[in-house]
């Protein structure tokens, strides 16, 4: 396998996107002689397979754009001048078999990744998570892959629509059934890809009422492939939350976002500005507006309850003022000890932590959420963001004083705004001592602003008790949120 002149095979030519053996000549006297270029990744695989992809994990060179090699008589002096990476190599599955040519040298340390087509659609993929090291000349056979092949959930499939379209968030809404897809990225940032996602979830559903909430009827399924997370919800929408994470192939949690199915439409307004901009029309999570009745307002409009500066939501309650949590499916609330980090609370977007008073978070940070931007961590979706405490009716001193005033203790509910008033369920809380029960609904409420300052941060703290004003609470504690318009 090497030439035996001093001179030189010598090979310089476009390397083919499609999988081809690739040899390099060299000549003695009026003959030729030739040299491998590549080694081959051999396979075989059963069923109507008709082409493939491969790439790898860690978006390894399989080729280049050219390639220069040199081959002499002696096998350290081979070498290659190479143009761009190709990071992936298309092929067809011949007779049930597979040969991938490569050139010397290639090495998959992470493995690699093929995507099969059945017809013109891609369908099936196989994942190979051991190292490969590919030698000149020789074969690495992998046998019959066909019991390791699984679905393929295509993101580019025409049937599977954009959510982030509008923008990356950590919250997406969906107002009808179907598949749906967005990019596999820190929160609102379209550049920070996770780190080796290998598969994603649905980790828990709520209904946020007290109903025993069936799995997968929310979001019946999720998945991850090149570089999105794609989502397929029944084919009968159920209104509810559901929070989908990506894990790596340990089943680390690396990154997980809420998917919003309203019962009714979400708008925004501005409400005769009482937060300073245009604001959602109900609590973050909530599947109705509330309403400003005598009867008493629907507990689906409470919506879910939120750590100040933490991304991922918990549940509110379910029930017409009680202290009662609405049921979920999936994974369960756990209460910590103390204070968490913030690399424990996204690995475990169900774990508390909390301090009297105080912070959930054990070194302190009040950039989570920003006066000034929509950080990666701002729980609102697409087109909206945690408001700013503006110098506005509803953050201030007193709200009883405001225009269009009005409160209902009995109904669960207060307004403000004149001559369009914005109506609030008084929701309760999750108190910094008590994170993993709820309290005072039909009694309190708490709003986040974006505004954090040491272990504590700047809300509406509303109270039938002891007025409805400004004023600061512990991180710690669970309140909710009313996304104003970015």
């Amino acid at each position: 396998s090497v030439a035996d002149n001093l001179k030189h095979c010598f090979f310089y030519s476009k390397f083919s996107t499609t999988s081809q053996q690739i040899m390099a000549a060299c000549n003695e006297g009026d003959t030729f002689r030739f040299q491998n270029i590549c080694g081959i990744l051999s396979m075989s695989v059963e069923g109507n397979l008709s082409g493939y992809t491969i790439s790898t994990p860690k978006k390894d060179a399989l080729g280049y754009e050219f390639l220069q090699v040199k081959i002499t008589d002696q096998e350290q002096i081979y070498k290659q001048y190479v143009g761009n990476p190709l990071l992936q190599m298309d092929g067809t599955v011949t007779g049930g078999e597979i040969l991938v040519f490569l050139p010397e040298g290639t090495s998959f340390p992470g493995g690699f990744v093929i995507k099969f087509k059945e017809g013109d659609d891609y369908t099936k993929i196989f994942k190979y998570t051991e190292p490969v090291e590919i030698a000149r000349g020789a074969i690495v056979d992998l046998g019959d892959i066909t019991d390791g092949i699984q679905h393929y959930d295509n993101p580019f499939s025409a049937d599977i629509k954009d959510l982030d379209a509008n923008g990356n968030a950590n919250c997406y809404i969906v107002t009808e059934p179907g598949g749906y897809k967005f990019k596999a990225v820190r929160g609102n940032s379209p550049i920070s890809f996770l780190e080796e996602p290998d598969n994603a979830e649905v980790i828990w559903e709520t209904w946020n009422d007290v109903s025993e909430v069936v799995p997968g009827s929310v979001v019946a399924s999720a998945s991850y492939a090149e570089d999105y997370i794609i989502i397929h919800t029944p084919d009968v929408l159920h209104p509810g939350n559901a929070i989908v994470a990506a894990k790596n192939a340990d089943g680390k949690i690396l990154w997980s976002w809420h998917i919003w199915v309203p019962k009714t439409p979400v708008t925004s307004g501005f409400y005769s500005g009482i937060m300073g901009e245009d604001i959602m029309d109900r609590n973050l999570g909530a599947l109705v507006v509330t309403e400003a009745n005598d009867t008493g307002i629907d507990p689906l409009s409470y919506g879910l309850m939120y750590q100040w500066g933490r991304k991922d939501p918990f549940t509110g309650s379910g029930v017409l003022n009680s202290n009662t949590l609405a049921t979920w499916t999936g994974m369960d609330d756990v209460e910590a000890p103390g204070l968490i980090s913030l690399e424990d609370a996204i690995a475990n977007p169900r774990l508390l932590g909390h301090s009297n008073s105080g912070d959930w978070l054990d070194i302190e940070n009040s950039s989570l959420w920003s006066e000034t931007e929509k950080t990666i961590y701002d729980p609102c979706p697409p087109g909206y963001r945690v408001p700013k405490p503006l110098s506005a009716p509803f953050w201030s001193g007193d709200l009883t004083a405001e225009a269009g005033w009005g409160v209902n203790v009995a109904a669960g509910w207060l307004k403000l705004g004149s001559p369009d008033a914005a109506v609030f369920p008084i929701a309760g809380y999750r108190d910094d001592y008590t994170v993993a029960g709820i309290s005072k609904v039909g009694s309190r409420t708490l709003y986040w602003t974006s505004r954090g300052s040491g272990v504590t941060a700047s809300n509406a703290n509303l109270r039938t008790d002891s007025g409805y004003k400004f004023g600061t609470a512990g991180k710690s504690r669970l309140g909710s949120v009313r996304c104003t318009t970015e």
